[in-house]
């Protein structure tokens, strides 16, 4: 397995629609099943920096923010409504195990 990767769950420990807080490399990091997919999103909203986006609200593949109402994509981290760009991670299924990628350094 690439180190790039981590395991951070199985798939059956995120239901459809839900999210799981997992933490690498001290980077709190936004998990959610939607569909057939696992996205990864970094749990800092860009807004105004709370730790809030594992508790957002899903409209199709966008997470709002529970704070202020700003809301990202899921796919590549744009803005739906707001400004600033989340960070997202990709994901991988191997088997059962939800791997994402690494954060990398600032």
């Amino acid at each position: 397995m690439n180190d790039r990767f981590v395991k951070v769950a199985r798939t059956s420990d995120i239901p459809e629609r839900r999210c799981k807080l997992v933490c690498v490399d001290d980077e709190e990091i936004a998990v959610w099943h939607i569909g057939e997919k696992f996205y990864a999103i970094n749990n800092v909203c860009p807004h105004q920096h709370f730790s809030s986006l594992h508790q957002g609200t899903l409209e199709g593949l966008f997470v709002t923010c529970p704070m202020h109402g700003w809301s990202f994509s899921l796919e590549d981290g744009r803005p739906g409504f707001g400004s600033g760009r989340a960070r997202i991670y990709e994901v991988r299924v191997a088997g059962k195990d939800i791997l994402i990628e690494r954060p990398k350094a600032s």
